[in-house]
């Protein structure tokens, strides 16, 4: 009886979440997902990473165009990362744009500006 009870409550609990809290779970994966806020006015298609200086990208983190106005939750692979990263952009317009130098273990949501700028604040865990 319990067990029906918990599986109709957390059925009932999924379909009131908004579509973009779905979407973000489904992504997110692994520990410490990172946000990335679209408000560039164009669609983002690609995100990777690489180690600050090697030039050795990781594939695409997003599993799908992130929209204009949007975010999204991603695995970023932290536990393989060691210290600086840059972060490279593919827009749907065929434009590339890398960030560099981001201390991103203590980066947990940037937004994309109007000018493809990276917006965060740096969150020193354990501090």
């Amino acid at each position: 009886m319990f067990r029906k009870f918990f599986i109709l409550f957390a059925v009932a609990l999924m379909l009131t979440l908004p579509a973009g809290a779905l979407r973000a779970a489904e992504c997110a994966g692994g520990e410490a997902p990172l946000e990335i806020v679209n408000k560039s006015g164009g669609n983002i298609t690609g995100l990777s990473i690489s180690q600050t200086g090697m030039e050795r990208w990781s594939a695409n983190r997003l599993t799908e165009p992130l929209a204009a106005g949007a975010s999204v939750s991603c695995d970023i692979g932290r536990d393989s990362i060691l210290g600086l990263s840059d972060i490279k952009l593919t827009m749907s317009d065929g434009r590339e744009i890398v960030w560099r130098r981001l201390p991103i273990l203590e980066i947990f949501s940037i937004t994309a500006d109007k000018d493809l700028k990276p917006r965060y604040e740096r969150i020193k865990l354990g501090s």
